[in-house]
């Protein structure tokens, strides 16, 4: 008492357990509320799913904080050896009694399990009612269990810590089976769907393991190794919760993946109507002119298939690896045999220790962990640029061609990345390399000069960007789209939809012409020829009344018009005017065309064509025949 009446932290720790009591059913309402707003591409948001996770890891923590405090304050009271070993017992237990009641309120009706991740009804109702067990009679047995092994650890517990993990391997064991059934179980929808997967292939022999391992343990107990088996459990049991804290995350991850999705599937579908209405209306008002939309300039297309497909392959790929690295983490200290790959030397580098060389092994595990590096880059490199272009789409207004450079520069960091740590992993430095790279220059520069220029030239695109993926160039005689920047050569697509590869230095070392570099604005020009003694003022006029009463044509700079001289058949009159995008060229250099020749047939204005005058020598009499053409 006189411990507990001293202690803030104890005091806090009832106080906030109170106030979650309290709370708890507002808690229990806004888990409920968060499922309801789920489905809607407007609406729907990841902070949902977080939010309730958070509600429910706090509805269920009064219980343990209360006994962790408390077994806190029995351990640092410095009394007898009894408080001390009951109070390590009761924040084991604690740390226990909250994880699987996170679990079960997880898989509460309405709660994160049912309604955000998509979770079977029937697979949540076993798991709650198999938990709810779990919870009333494994958790005690443990405590009891526990608590005689730190009372009596001469003789590990006794016939108490025997009967306590007897009773608590078997349920256990019943657990698994029930759970994890084949036809009955939480994951037995999965076969019915057939779905070839690793889990689903493994099934059998994981499965197994789960319901033979607790026998197996129980088997311990009763030939006398309580200790050994204990210790095999906490090993067992924190493979369990890393576990369900990857597969947490996954689910996690899949629902963020699920909400980015439907949210640009939903702009994109918003998108194409508000275009094809505009088509719609252009169409109308045009008259339906097909040559009014020869140049059209679109964003790039995201494929939300494929990006949504290479994401779920990462997110299962960086799961299934982090699971391979926390089970040996977790068994490491039972598995000496695992070391054995550290004593196998397969060759020695130097290194510098203190100014000294000297000789360091390269193992057979450093080999291994080479092996990994490669896998994991090569695994990154083909993977990560769908993630990264989905949170670019998701948090971050750029554009296809900005997009587009982040992507391929972290690819080339990872790739230097991997590259290095693979290096120096097996004993080969850059200090030691750089020889070697410095002789492969000198072959370069004569036969492989081209293609290090070309790469060189790719990276100064990449960061100097005097193009970009999406803009409108003219290279040499062809004019098109830039759609792709790779090591080598940059593709153009033309308006024929043919595409040219053109080397990166070209860009680089000769001249371009970058239509969208800074500003898509351009000039048009419209010429026309009215015929000799026709009112120039009144068809300079008509010209510009045409240009103001086009949507596209800017205002500023302002449409400007010039009498450009006396011309073999005709006056020469240009109209020049500015558009603010690419796309809007060529519909406007139609429309103006259309405008200028209706406007001077209404006003009589004769727009000339080319005229030749025939002159008749009259100096001798003219021979004139009239001849009747042959039938046919």
């Amino acid at each position: 008492l006189e411990q507990v009446s001293q202690s803030i932290v104890f005091w806090m720790g009832l106080l906030l357990a109170a106030v979650l009591l309290w709370k708890r059913r507002a808690l229990l309402a806004g888990i409920q509320a968060s499922g309801t707003r789920l489905g809607k591409p407007t609406k729907d948001k990841f902070s949902y799913s977080l939010r309730a996770l958070l509600l429910s890891l706090l509805v269920v923590l009064p219980l343990s904080l209360v006994l962790a405090v408390s077994g806190w304050q029995l351990q640092v009271a410095q009394g007898s050896y009894l408080a001390e070993a009951i109070g390590q017992t009761l924040i084991r237990v604690a740390m226990l009694v909250y994880i699987l009641r996170v679990l079960h309120m997880i898989c509460a009706p309405g709660g994160l399990a049912q309604r955000h991740f998509r979770w079977p009804e029937a697979s949540d109702g076993l798991l709650r009612v198999e938990l709810r067990r779990l919870l009333w009679i494994f958790v005690p047995a443990v405590l009891a269990t526990r608590l005689a092994i730190d009372l009596n650890p001469v003789e590990s517990g006794g016939n108490v810590a025997e009967v306590g993990a007897i009773l608590a391997y078997g349920l256990l064991s019943l657990f698994f089976y029930r759970v994890f059934h084949p036809a009955r179980g939480v994951l037995s929808h999965l076969q019915v769907r057939n779905q070839s997967t690793l889990l689903l292939r493994s099934y059998r022999l994981w499965y197994s393991l789960l319901v033979i391992f607790p026998l197996g343990l129980m088997i311990l107990v009763l030939i006398g190794y309580v200790y050994t088996a204990t210790s095999l459990t906490a090993m067992f049991l924190g493979s369990l919760w890393m576990i369900l804290g990857l597969v947490l995350v996954h689910a996690l991850a899949q629902r963020w993946l699920l909400v980015v999705r439907r949210r640009l599937a939903y702009e994109a579908t918003i998108e194409r109507r508000r275009a094809a209405l505009a088509a719609r209306e252009a169409e109308k008002s045009e008259g339906g002119d097909e040559e009014s939309g020869l140049l059209e300039v679109e964003e790039p297309v995201v494929d939300l298939e494929t990006l949504d497909e290479e994401s779920r392959s990462l997110l299962k790929i960086a799961v299934f690896f982090t699971g391979l690295v926390g089970l040996y983490l977790v068994w490491s200290p039972i598995l000496p045999a695992m070391r054995m790959f550290g004593n196998v030397t397969l060759w020695y580098h130097t290194v510098m220790l203190e100014g000294v060389e000297t000789l360091s092994p390269i193992t057979l595990a450093s080999l291994g962990l080479a092996l990994i590096y490669a896998i994991g880059t090569v695994v990154l490199v083909r993977q990560l640029p769908s993630v990264l272009e989905i949170i670019l789409l998701q948090r971050f207004d750029m554009s296809a061609a900005n997009r587009y450079t982040v992507k391929t520069l972290t690819t080339y960091a990872i790739v230097t990345i991997g590259i290095v740590a693979v290096l120096n992993t097996i004993g080969a430095p850059w200090s030691k390399l750089q020889w070697l790279v410095a002789a492969l220059g000198v072959g370069i520069g004569f036969g492989l000069q081209e293609i290090v220029a070309n790469f060189i030239s790719g990276l100064i695109i990449l960061f100097e960007r005097p193009i970009r993926v999406g803009d409108i160039v003219t290279v040499g005689d062809t004019d098109g789209l830039v759609t792709r920047i790779r090591i080598r050569a940059t593709t153009i697509r033309n308006w024929d939809r043919k595409e040219l590869l053109v080397p990166n230095k070209e860009f680089i070392t000769s001249r371009l012409l970058n239509w969208s570099l800074s500003d898509a604005t351009t000039r048009i020009v419209i010429t026309v020829g009215v015929a000799y003694g026709s009112d120039v003022d009144k068809a300079l006029a008509l010209m510009r009344e045409a240009a103001e009463e086009h949507e596209n044509v800017l205002d500023d700079p302002a449409p400007s018009l010039v009498f450009d001289g006396f011309g073999d058949n005709a006056l020469t009159l240009h109209l020049r005017v500015f558009v603010c995008e690419l796309e809007h060229r060529v519909p406007t250099i139609t429309d103006l065309h259309r405008a200028i020749n209706r406007k001077f047939n209404q006003a009589g204005i004769v727009i000339a064509f080319p005229q030749r005058d025939i002159h008749l020598d009259t100096s001798e009499p003219l021979r004139i025949s009239m001849e009747r053409s042959p039938k046919i």
